[in-house]
């Protein structure tokens, strides 16, 4: 299956319309319209805002697969988020905050 035609399944299985997709990605309705006239992808740079109306990740919309990461990257993961979103707005901003810092102190660090 191309990506064109699992836009469409997509659409299709979610209820959505070519036009709220127009709508939501800034890409024209015909330039849609020929992707499934002419069989056509669209372009690399469109990949990534068609994903996230579509609700998958660019890597199930390029390959029709879900992503699948180590057990143990997922718990991290999933723990991390987990305890990001425990926080507080005020903690969340600080936490980023400081996140910026440790990382432009970091690559100073390794820039060296």
């Amino acid at each position: 299956m191309t990506i064109s035609e699992r836009i469409f399944l997509l659409l299709k299985e979610k209820g959505l319309t070519q036009k709220a997709l127009s709508e939501y990605t800034g890409i024209s309705q015909p330039a849609i319209t020929d992707w499934k006239k002419k069989g056509t992808n669209p372009s690399a740079d469109k990949i990534v805002k068609l994903s996230e109306f579509l609700g998958v990740s660019v890597y199930y919309l390029l390959t029709g697969k879900e992503e699948s990461f180590p057990a143990s990257q997922n718990t991290d993961i999933d723990m991390l988020l987990e305890l990001y979103n425990s926080l507080t707005d005020f903690e969340k901003g600080r936490l980023l905050g400081n996140l910026e810092e440790y990382l432009k102190s970091s690559n100073s660090f390794l820039c060296t």
